[in-house]
């Protein structure tokens, strides 16, 4: 152990020059024969590990572009925890025709040769050095996709492939660029994609090293045969750690809670049955039993080449020129953004006709709910409206009150300083006061009527769909035209009136809201 730490110190303190790959391609490639890796990158010690392209395709030019894909199944035995849900996906990196994205997965799990090249131990790999790193705990892994970063970047920047102008990292994948991958991404048929597993009906055993194919250890990477993007052992062997925290889905979307690590894809310790593209396995953090980071011995990981999304001043500039101009798209009527837009969108990219009949029974449901919905939002904006009338003649009739008080009180108080009997100054000053008591009830009263025009200003403003709020006024107004109710009305057209200005201006003061009532 004390020799171990000695050796990750030396290699801390003098990092491994970069070195031309001197390992046998067997080592990090073992399937260079049939077909080689998309890109190779090399590591310390003359090692290297190879990777896949995945292909996202997007609009490239939109730099907010990003695909929405369906991951999950719809088990019910198994819903709570991977049920289908919609995720959105994007490449960090241009891809090689126009309009496409993509990411780089490595080819296998990282093996134990590689492992021990991050840490220094330059030892030549031997055979069985081929077989997948296990024993790792989540922030061992982490580590590793540090100390692989920094080497990478230090003393050989060069070897990254020229999309990523120099500007790369290695790390974790999250658990929707695993399962795009898993799948087979863009390379497989649609119809394909969201099968159980990605060889259809396939024997397991092709392609997986589990429970009835190996005998419980970690095998070395490469035995089984590949996915449709030529990644091996995607199911079976190591389970491979993700990046972000376990959550539940909660019906089609994730929960809110964040949970323990995630392993993805099975091990050799799982049953055929427990290995499928959507499966998903939580395991506490840490220990129950000491409290150290949980390390299951078929814990190992599959690394990821990613970028900062805004890696460059132009190309946040870019972002912030893309986001603005789709803000103002939308303004302008642009794309459906409702919910029964998304469904429409859903509906048209669905190719299995069960799943899509299904869709468009939901969409039945969501447009009766929705109109339902409006129809009700209808008669409460109409009462809001309505009282919104009534408290602005409320708090006009105050005022004038308030100025008859006003002006009566003046009054009192000359006749007060005149006066010249003591029983009709007691009077005076008796009545003066009582006067005051009824100013100040109606000046509270005011407060209130106020306290609650705004509340009514605020609930037609603010998240409220201001077509829906105008269908109710035009209503409203009818039916005061047809009854006669000629005040109201006129009370109506100054609460309008307030509307506009408060939505021109939503942080005005009491004050400022009160001289506008009064003032219209």
């Amino acid at each position: 152990m004390r020799s171990a730490a000695l050796c990750l110190s030396l290699f801390l303190a003098a990092p491994v020059a970069a070195a031309p790959v001197t390992w046998d391609k067997a080592q990090y490639d073992p399937a260079a024969g049939t077909a080689p890796a998309d890109l190779i990158l090399p590591m310390p010690c003359g090692g290297a590990m190879a990777f896949q392209r995945v292909v996202v395709p997007v609009e490239a030019d939109d730099p907010l572009a990003d695909r929405r894909i369906r991951v999950g199944q719809s088990d019910p035995e198994t819903g709570y925890s991977d049920y289908l849900r919609t995720a959105y996906l994007r490449g960090a990196f241009p891809g090689p025709a126009p309009g496409d994205s993509v990411y780089y997965i490595a080819r296998y799990e990282m093996t134990r040769a590689q492992g021990r090249a991050l840490t220094g131990d330059c030892s030549p790999p031997k055979r069985i050095d081929r077989t997948a790193l296990g024993g790792l705990s989540w922030f061992r892994a982490v580590e590793l996709s540090q100390r692989y970063s920094e080497w990478l970047l230090a003393e050989a920047r060069e070897a990254l492939p020229p999309e990523t102008d120099g500007r790369a990292y290695l790390r974790l994948p999250t658990e929707t660029e695993w399962e795009f991958a898993a799948r087979g991404g863009a390379a497989v048929d649609p119809t394909v994609f969201p099968s159980r597993r990605f060889f259809g009906e396939g024997d397991l055993f092709d392609y997986a090293k589990v429970v009835g194919s190996a005998r419980g250890a970690l095998l070395p990477v490469g035995l089984a045969r590949p996915n449709p993007l030529g990644l091996y052992d995607i199911y079976g062997n190591a389970e491979e750690l993700m990046l972000e925290p376990y959550r539940l889905n909660a019906v089609g979307r994730d929960h809110g809670q964040a949970g323990g690590l995630v392993t993805r894809g099975g091990s050799v310790l799982s049953a055929p049955a427990q290995v499928y593209s959507a499966e998903r396995t939580e395991y506490p953090l840490y220990s129950a039993a000491d409290g150290t980071a949980t390390a299951g011995k078929t814990f190992g990981l599959r690394l990821v080449l990613s970028r900062s999304v805004a890696w460059s001043d132009p190309v946040l500039r870019e972002i912030k020129a893309g986001w603005i101009a789709r803000t103002e798209k939308t303004a302008r009527g642009g794309p459906d953004q409702t919910p029964l837009g998304t469904l429409a969108e859903m509906i048209d990219e669905e190719i299995d006709p069960r799943r899509k009949a299904a869709l468009q029974d939901l969409q039945l449901e969501v447009r009766r709910s929705d109109e339902e919905a409006t129809a009700a939002f209808g008669e409460a904006a109409k009462s809001t409206l309505l009282n919104g009338a009534v408290l602005v003649g409320a708090m006009r009739a105050g005022q004038t009150e308030e100025a008859r008080m006003s002006s009566e009180l003046i009054g009192i108080a000359d006749q007060t300083r005149l006066c010249a009997r003591a029983e009709q100054c007691s009077a005076l000053r008796s009545a003066g006061s009582r006067l005051m008591t009824k100013l100040d009830m109606l000046r509270d009263v005011q407060k209130t009527y106020l306290l609650s025009l705004r509340s009514a200003v605020e609930s037609l403003t603010e998240g409220a769909d201001p077509k829906l709020t105008e269908d109710a006024m035009r209503l409203l107004q009818g039916e005061l035209s047809a009854s006669g109710q000629r005040q109201i009305l006129d009370n109506l057209a100054r609460f309008a009136a307030l509307l506009e200005a408060y939505r021109d201006k939503p942080d005005m003061s009491e004050e400022e809201l009160r001289l506008l009532v009064l003032s219209h």
